[in-house]
């Protein structure tokens, strides 16, 4: 059996020996697939570290040889079970994680907890001794896992308290003291060093040991000690003897207990694509004495939990403090929003505070929250939350911990006031897309029906909710084939009702209709009137037509559904719907607005463009207009409304009524623009020629 070392030179063990693997490229693809071992590693990723965003044309043939490269060293091994799979867009490495050391020295950190501070001390010993050097010593920078750096100074901090307990305090006072000269801003290191000076009979060293970190602290980071750590400075001040007694609690935790909370959710299988996302929040990461947020915003149903679940699984490592969830249920039909305060409540009884010991007030709580936290290293995921005010008294303040934020809004409002940074989620990749419905369905796509599962992933929108809903359909219903499912999602009429799944509560269309009926009414009342209108590219001035709004107020009114990814500004002033949101809205208009309503709406819009197209023309011809315009006034503005519009105009042309006299002058007025510059497609031009003759 194989075993995998990356604390160390990176490595490859069968038995004792030591499998040659070849050169740097090769052990750090290697050390990459072990990084997230099971999971995909996109080849993009690769490329970009392997060659700091500078890759030579090469790159990608030359990774495919890295990986040729490695099968063929782990098949000579005999490693038993352990196989890279090629599973777009990149590798996957298929292995037992508890051969891999990281994973191990993870798991006697998690074991060590709680234990008797013998028992503690040989594992931590353990852990700490699975590290051959520095990590990834032999890539020579090429690769970067910060999180190993973190999980080796939480085993150590931990070995040092178990061996202070232990009364060892005069054996870890070289180590500390050449650890903090690495590592000179880690209070717990210099609590640690301080308390084993003070029992060593040195206590004006143990005190000079807290007057240099405290110059360094100011002089570099122009901040103070921590409280607990210039607590432990006043005790040795006044020569308190109780800090002679060993003491099972960490020297700078509050005693609120030991436990270590793991309450992230099971992370998602089948997940495809996000590499770009998961080096985006990956880079958040602190680097050891400042709180950091990330906040992941998008639509419903492109995959925001999913996404930090899995990425909070993979850096758990990073926080041996332990890893809090709390679903905000800001988004939820069956559910008011979460209170801050019961979040708070359930944080402090996951870290250990008695019952009792909880305050009644939610400032007091969020302050005990912030100070169990100070010189913690936890991850906090916060999902789904309604807005800023929401979640702010559930930020540490000072600490290393990290905050992940998922929300179906922007919250620019959060991030103006602590500094969080922001990633809109968008829909998959085709590629991605594809790998998703292929894992779901359980079988691999053949030639005769990869093309009809593009074509599926397509009408699904490349949503990941889509997604998963039609992949499930096909995994459940044997009969049913890819293209069955195709030709239903085809027609628009039935393809929300297509994307639900019996029985469940798995739902597109539910999962729109919660963002809906989230919106103040007079947004509420734009999406029904979006529903109505037949193009695809969304302006104020149009949409102030549709509503029976002036222009400003239609424009406030798509920025503010743009804040909810209802529309997305593509750019300025220029809104679109997703195919899958477009028809939600088309379903609520045909169910909640009067016939009068839609008369009157369509009207509108009719008059919106006939005033437009009749003052273009007059402009182009004559130079001037003789009144109305819709706001144009030269001919080149004329000109570009046309272009803009085009598409539209021709939309309203073809749903409108054969009949309607407007309908047909705005038909003969394309005619006569598309006898200019304007091209028409077969079945424009066909009724076009319908109308006008």
């Amino acid at each position: 059996m194989a075993r995998f070392c990356l604390l160390g030179p990176v490595q490859m063990i069968v038995g004792e020996r030591s499998v040659p693997l070849g050169g740097t490229g090769v052990r750090s693809v290697l050390a990459m697939l072990l990084l997230e071992p099971n999971q995909v590693v996109p080849l993009d990723r690769i490329v970009d570290v392997l060659w700091a965003h500078e890759p030579p044309a090469s790159a990608r043939t030359m990774i495919q040889g890295y990986v040729s490269r490695l099968r063929q060293r782990i098949t000579e091994a005999d490693a038993g079970g352990v196989h890279i799979l090629t599973t777009p867009p990149g590798y996957r490495l298929v292995v037992d994680e508890s051969l891999i050391d990281v994973t191990v020295a993870r798991s006697l950190l998690a074991r060590a907890r709680g234990l008797p501070a013998a028992r503690r001390a040989e594992l931590l010993d353990e852990a700490n001794a699975l590290w051959r050097g520095p990590a990834l010593a032999d890539l020579g920078g090429r690769v970067s896992a910060p999180e190993l750096t973190e999980l080796r100074l939480a085993i150590l901090e931990a070995r040092f308290d178990a061996q202070l307990e232990l009364r060892r305090h005069r054996e870890i006072i070289g180590e500390l003291t050449q650890l903090i000269e690495a590592q000179p801003f880690r209070e717990r290191l210099v609590a640690q060093l301080m308390l084993a000076l003070y029992r060593s009979d040195r206590r004006a060293t143990a005190l000079e040991a807290y007057q240099l970190f405290a110059h360094r602290a100011a002089q570099e980071l122009g901040m103070d000690p921590g409280p607990q750590l210039r607590d432990l400075h006043a005790r040795v001040l006044r020569d308190d003897t109780a800090l002679l007694e060993p003491n099972p609690d960490p020297v700078v935790t509050p005693k609120v207990g030991v436990l270590v909370p793991a309450q992230l959710p099971r992370a998602p299988s089948g997940f495809a694509g996000r590499g770009d996302e998961i080096d985006w929040l990956t880079t958040l990461l602190p680097p050891g004495e400042t709180a950091a947020i990330g906040v992941l915003a998008g639509p419903a149903g492109v995959g925001k939990t999913a996404l930090a679940v899995l990425w909070a699984h993979r850096v758990a490592g990073a926080f041996p403090d332990g890893q809090l969830f709390a679903s905000m249920r800001g988004f939820d039909e069956q559910h008011t929003p979460v209170r801050a305060a019961d979040v708070l409540t359930q944080f402090l009884l996951a870290l250990g505070v008695a019952v009792d010991d909880v305050p009644i007030e939610l400032d007091d709580r969020a302050t005990l929250f912030r100070s169990i936290l100070a010189d913690r290293r936890v991850l906090v995921v916060l999902d789904d939350a309604r807005d800023g005010e929401q979640i702010h008294p559930l930020l540490p303040a000072g600490s290393s911990s990290f905050v992940l934020v998922t929300s179906r809004v922007r919250l620019d409002g959060l991030v103006a006031r602590t500094g969080a940074r922001m990633l809109t989620l968008g829909t998959l990749g085709p590629d991605a897309a594809e790998s998703l419905i292929e894992h779901m369905a359980g079988t691999p796509a053949h030639a005769h029906d990869r093309e009809l599962r593009r074509r599926l992933a397509r009408l699904c929108g490349y949503l990941p909710l889509a997604l998963r809903v039609s992949a499930a359909r096909l995994a459940g219903n044997p009969q049913w084939t890819v293209e069955d499912l195709v030709t239903e999602l085809t027609d628009e009429r039935s393809r929300l009702g297509a994307l639900d799944l019996e029985e469940s509560d798995t739902s597109v269309r539910a999962a729109l209709d919660v963002t809906y009926r989230s919106l103040r009414a007079e947004l509420a009342e734009t999406v029904r009137y979006l529903g109505l209108f037949p193009g695809t590219r969304l302006g104020p001035h149009p949409v102030a037509a549709l509503c029976g709004s002036d222009v400003d107020a239609a424009r406030r009114r798509l920025r503010s559904l743009a804040s909810s990814f209802v529309v997305t500004e593509t750019s300025r002033d220029v809104f679109v719907m997703h195919d899958l949101i477009r028809l939600h809205a088309q379903e609520l208009a045909e169910t909640e607005l009067s016939e009068v309503d839609v008369e009157a709406a369509g009207r509108r819009l009719l008059r919106y463009y006939l005033t437009g197209a009749e003052s273009a023309r007059e402009l182009l011809r004559h130079g001037e207009v003789r009144s109305g315009g819709n706001g144009l006034s030269s001919a080149r503005e004329a000109a570009e409304w046309i272009d803009q519009e085009w598409a539209n105009l021709l939309a309203v042309v073809e749903s409108g009524s054969d009949a309607d006299e407007e309908v047909l002058r705005l038909a003969r007025l394309a005619a006569e623009f598309s006898e200019g510059t304007r091209a028409l497609g077969p079945a424009a031009l066909s009724r076009l020629v319908r109308l006008v003759v």
